[in-house]
């Protein structure tokens, strides 16, 4: 899904993706993500999200802001409007100590990790 974004730059998303375009800070948050140099780690969410989305048809990845710096809320949502999965694309490294479930992330990883991850 392209999207002009203020800074007059391509914003593209999996076809299989919605987000609010006329919110400013959810596209510039998605650009930064997409830009930063572990934006890897971003994209393997999105393809995992997307490969999900596929398995159900005719469900969407709806992403908006999560209150955690740099992450995501996510829901994949069915045709009938239910959400089928739900969950954050949160963004871990030494702000969050990789994610041991303190602040600000309040999110658990298993292995410390730098970069986003899916979380259910």
């Amino acid at each position: 899904m392209p999207v002009m974004t203020s800074s007059s730059t391509l914003l593209v998303l999996p076809e299989e993706f919605e987000f609010d375009q006329q919110n400013v800070a959810l596209v510039e948050r998605i650009q930064a993500a997409l830009a930063h140099p572990l934006s890897r780690t971003f994209r393997d969410c999105l393809d995992r999200l997307k490969r999900i989305a596929r398995n159900r048809p005719g469900a969407r990845v709806k992403l908006w802001m999560d209150f955690a710096p740099h992450s995501f809320a996510f829901a994949v949502v069915l045709p009938d409007r239910s959400a089928w999965l739900n969950g954050g694309v949160i963004f871990h490294g030494a702000h969050d100590s990789g994610g041991n479930g303190g602040a600000p992330t309040y999110s658990v990883s298993i292995t410390p990790m730098d970069g986003w991850t899916l979380h259910t």
